[in-house]
């Protein structure tokens, strides 16, 4: 089930609901921590309850007219913290630097989405400097790369697997499409983020990727 359809589930189910806020609860702190950039508290803080509310409120109003459920919760949570900090004046964060300059929807869709698919990134400590390093440069390892990322969202105890234990089941991959483990974990870390991307709520991120078609006979 895509992140749509849970959102769409967790309006009229109060448990899925809850189980969707618990499992986005660490994207909804590296929101937080992006935009103020200082470390979040998960245990007492504030701007946490602020997030979560945020987060709550995206459900409630998200529809597809939206487009990106990650960037439309993204540009809540921002714009409840802004208020909150405008509200308390305890703060010593410039309110300027949270202002949302881009007035173009797109353009401010895309730097959203960016913003949420580096943060997923971070749940697994990768950065965007270590996918340019692990970046395939031949266009064959790509496609495998990408049908090994394919076959992880396919599977649901793959992909539990990879949430669970933030790394890949590489046994399981390497018995159901006889690559190498070499191969696997050279691109370890490009790997889980084409997973993110196919498997997140990220369509402007998943134009640049492969049709499974393009990589399902290899």
């Amino acid at each position: 089930m895509d992140i749509h359809a849970r959102v769409y589930a967790a309006k009229k189910d109060p448990s899925e609901r809850e189980k969707l806020i618990q499992e986005y609860t660490p994207f909804i702190i590296k929101q937080l921590s992006s935009f103020t950039n200082r470390y979040i508290d998960e245990r007492n803080s504030d701007e946490l309850s602020i997030g979560l509310i945020a987060f709550n409120e995206a459900i409630d109003s998200f529809d597809n007219t939206k487009g990106s459920f990650l960037s439309f919760s993204s540009m809540l949570i921002r714009r409840r913290l802004i208020d909150f900090l405008r509200q308390n004046r305890q703060n010593t964060i410039p309110l300027e630097l949270y202002v949302e300059k881009v007035t173009d929807y797109e353009a401010e869709n895309r730097k959203l989405e960016m913003i949420s698919f580096v943060n997923l990134l971070s749940i697994y400590n990768i950065t965007l400097d270590d996918l340019v390093k692990q970046s395939p440069k031949h266009s064959d390892t790509r496609k495998i790369t990408t049908k090994i990322a394919y076959t992880i969202c396919k599977n649901n105890k793959l992909l539990e697997y990879l949430k669970n234990k933030k790394n890949l089941p590489i046994k399981d991959l390497i018995s159901i499409l006889k690559v190498s483990r070499k191969t696997i974990e050279k691109h370890r870390k490009y790997i889980i983020a084409l997973v993110i991307i196919i498997s997140e709520d990220l369509p402007l991120l998943k134009q640049y990727i492969s049709p499974e078609s393009e990589v399902e006979k290899i």
